[in-house]
């Protein structure tokens, strides 16, 4: 009796440190060892709120999480509260009090005790949840038998060590391994996690219009999973959204201080003993799959194209030479299971990458998107989602909404850039993704690409647009070595070609000869005058000949908007006067001083006076319409060879001393120095003055810091209400383009390779912006 007494006060004894064991015992460590995966949550109202309205993990969370959504909107608690779930079943743990789950205050509620087992037996609406308390532990469970046989003995430990790891400032976090596929789809890629023993840990950061999530993948040195293949190599910056074309919808990275090692661990990774031989892949640091091309990026891609020893320059695009590539499946498996690229038949070099591509026009496409900026990298979308990327990765995956809705099996439209990285370090592998929505902004400051027209041989003069009077906008005329003339579409059609005696001297200008609508072209050559009509065609008695060479371009004077042209030929010292049907105007004689004409005479108006000016000489020469000296500028000038323009309503041109010259309708001349150069140059609208010298462009007196470089003359444009100017660096080829407050256009420069003209080709209120791509081809560029 007294031995039975003795064992009653042990039993007691024990019983009772077992539930104070238990009262002692965190929530989570009752959480099946076989588990799939755990989700803890921090914020339960913004966690409940997610399972409905955040696109993204809506479309994650299974069924089972849904369901419980029920019980957990009636759970009252700033605890932590851990759901861990194994095929259908889902189990709710959480720190227990008097206040948590208040059945009273439920609606449409039915609850049972089961008293066999001391479980509590909850219906509401059409969903069954059976709950205890163990300890100080609330546990909740669709599955009675899961809840019957929790105990806490059975605790993982590896499990809870993760959870500790959690972030507790997240919303929630999810710990979960392969078997979990919807929450896989977060690593936009099934070969990362393919070892179902370990663990991922994600914390969840999120609002209604995207997801942040940072954390780990855990491996075991038993196990080899494809991340092992980065063990022993330091990630490197990501440089591949630079090549990237702006619309890429997927792309994939992987980055390494060590080729060598890396293919070496990835070679051990698909079972491989096959020693790896040496080749170009280990001077890279980068290797990127992008949509249908593979670009490689290295310090020193020369030495890579050295080294490559299979190849042939097939052609050359934009001064960019595109080879063939003999070994044409190299990609095919080597940079499995990350990378496989097929078909790798041409490939070039931009900067410090190596693009690959199965088709010349495929890497035409990349390296004109290339040249104009037009990247991933550069892409508001990117932009927008890169302040939460890490630098360097490696293992970079980047999909659009597109590619992202393929990922998470439902539609993901306006998500637009989305990014996964993942930076190996020890046996841990650190997480960095961002899924989110992006607004387009408006297409008002985009630059596209519209067309490029390919001539038969090198362009000789700078294309130039020419008023279509049929469609009321702009086709461009421009001229080759061998004297043809060509009249090229706005869509980029070539609509004719004529042989002409020589180079084009200046702009072609546009008259209307039989004051019908319809425009002629005129223009002349060293010794003609040429006038053609829409066709092509000449219009008689045109074209003109001359014994004497022509010395300046054609001016065409058109003195009181009657149409009733004058055409003003320069030879040498002389000016020779026509009217539009090529006689001679015998009321205009102008005597020369002995001096050669130095520029293009321009015709001014100035009140109800007119006045042809051109320098002569040192002096500046200012006749009225019969040819006679209008104004007498007494000062010598030593020109510096820019045109003369009519600013400020005076007569404005500059000299070899960079000083601005401007001459009033009284003969009075006035300097100013702009601290120029001699080798400037300027350009004017009647209020606008733009110089450039060396890489210093001013703007209304607003300065502009280019880059060294060799620029062609500024030019300036009135279109839209708008004042452009426009200047090319030939040495870099890029295309620059301001507003007249020195505010570089969005999107600008873009590639090019001589002077652009500003133009609306067609009909949209878009601008249009030709340039030359190489010495044979015009591109046209759309600003909309």
């Amino acid at each position: 009796m007294k031995r039975l007494g003795f064992l009653l006060i042990v039993f007691t004894f024990v019983f009772a440190c077992q539930k104070d064991y238990n009262k002692t015992k965190q929530p989570y460590k009752f959480i099946p060892a076989e588990s799939t995966s755990v989700i803890r949550v921090n914020e339960l109202n913004d966690f409940v709120n997610s399972i409905e309205n955040n696109d993204v993990l809506s479309n994650l969370y299974n069924k089972e999480l849904k369901n419980a959504v029920l019980f957990l909107n009636n759970l009252n608690t700033t605890e932590h509260v851990y759901i861990s779930s194994q095929d259908s079943n889902f189990l709710i743990l959480t720190e227990n009090d008097s206040s948590l789950f208040v059945l009273d205050s439920i609606k449409n509620i039915i609850s049972k005790t089961l008293t066999d087992i001391n479980i509590e037996e909850t219906q509401i609406d059409d969903q069954t949840i059976y709950h205890k308390i163990i300890g100080n532990t609330f546990a909740g469970s669709n599955n009675l038998e899961l809840l019957k046989t929790l105990n806490s003995e059975n605790e993982n430990t590896k499990l809870s060590q993760l959870i500790e790891t959690t972030d507790e400032k997240s919303v929630a976090s999810v710990l979960f391994k392969s078997k979990a596929t919807n929450y896989s789809k977060l690593l936009f890629s099934d070969i990362v996690n393919k070892d179902n023993s370990s663990f991922t840990v994600l914390d969840f950061d999120y609002a209604e219009k995207g997801l942040n999530y940072n954390g780990i993948i855990t491996s075991k040195d038993s196990s080899f999973n494809a991340l092992d293949s980065f063990k022993n190599t330091i990630p490197q910056k990501t440089n591949s959204p630079s090549i990237a074309p702006y619309n890429t919808a997927s792309l994939i990275s992987i980055s390494y201080d060590n080729f060598s090692v890396f293919n070496r661990n990835n070679n051990q990774a698909r079972g491989s003993i096959i020693e790896v031989p040496e080749t170009f892949l280990n001077l890279t640091d980068e290797i990127a799959l992008i949509d249908d091309v593979l670009a490689l990026h290295s310090l020193d891609p020369n030495l890579i194209v050295e080294s490559i020893e299979d190849k042939l320059i097939s052609e050359s695009f934009r001064d960019i030479d595109i080879y063939e590539f003999g070994n044409r499946d190299f990609f095919k498996s080597n940079l499995k299971p990350f990378i496989r690229f097929e078909n790798a038949n041409f490939f070039s070099v931009f900067e410090n990458f190596i693009v690959f591509s199965h088709s010349t026009e495929t890497l035409k496409s990349i390296l004109t998107d290339a040249l104009n900026g037009n990247t991933l990298a550069n892409s508001d979308a990117f932009q927008s989602i890169s302040d939460n990327l890490s630098d360097e990765a490696s293992l970079f995956i980047f999909k659009d909404s597109e590619e992202l809705s393929s990922v998470l099996g439902n539609t993901m439209t306006g998500y637009n850039a989305n990014a996964v990285q993942f930076i190996r370090e020890d046996n841990y592998t650190h997480i960095n993704g961002i899924i989110q929505k992006f607004k387009k902004r408006a297409a008002s400051n985009s630059v596209a690409e519209t067309f490029t027209t390919q001539l038969e041989a090198t362009i000789l003069t700078t294309p130039q647009a020419v008023k279509n009077h049929v469609s009321k906008a702009h086709d461009i005329v421009v001229q080759d070595i061998n004297n043809i003339l060509y009249l090229v579409s706005s869509t980029g059609n070539i609509l004719w070609k004529k042989q002409l005696q020589g180079r084009i001297s200046g702009q072609v200008e546009q008259i209307d000869i039989y004051k019908n609508g319809r425009l002629q072209l005129a223009f002349t050559t060293p010794n003609q005058l040429y006038i053609l009509d829409r066709n092509g065609n000449d219009v008689s008695p045109f074209p003109l000949k001359f014994n004497d060479a022509i010395t300046q371009p054609l001016s065409v004077f058109d003195y009181d908007k009657r149409k009733d042209y004058r055409l003003l030929v320069t030879q040498g010292k002389n000016l020779l006067m026509y009217n539009a049907k090529g006689q001679s105007v015998g009321g205009f004689n102008y005597k020369n001083d002995n001096s050669e004409i130095a520029s293009q005479p321009k015709h001014f108006r100035i009140g109800s006076k007119d006045y042809i000016v051109f320098g002569s000489g040192e002096h500046l020469k200012i006749l009225n319409r019969q040819g006679a000296a209008r104004i007498n500028v007494k000062d010598k000038i030593r020109f510096s060879g820019n045109d003369i323009y009519l600013y400020q309503n005076k007569f404005t041109t500059t000299n070899t001393l960079g000083q601005l010259i401007q001459v009033d309708t009284r003969g009075n001349l006035s300097t100013q120095n702009l601290n120029l150069t001699d080798k400037h140059k300027i350009a004017t609208t009647s209020k606008t003055l733009v110089s450039l010298r060396e890489n210093r462009l001013i703007i209304k007196s607003r300065t502009i810091d280019l880059d060294y470089g060799d620029y062609t003359e500024p030019r300036i444009y009135y279109l839209n209400d708008k004042i452009y100017v426009t200047t090319t660096d030939l040495q870099s080829k890029k295309v620059y383009l301001f507003d007249s407050q020195a505010k570089s256009i969005p999107n600008f420069p873009v590639f090019g390779t001589a002077a652009a003209v500003l133009e609306k080709l067609d009909n949209d209120r878009g601008l249009e912006l030709i340039t030359q791509s190489d010495d044979k081809t015009i591109v046209v560029y759309k600003l909309h």
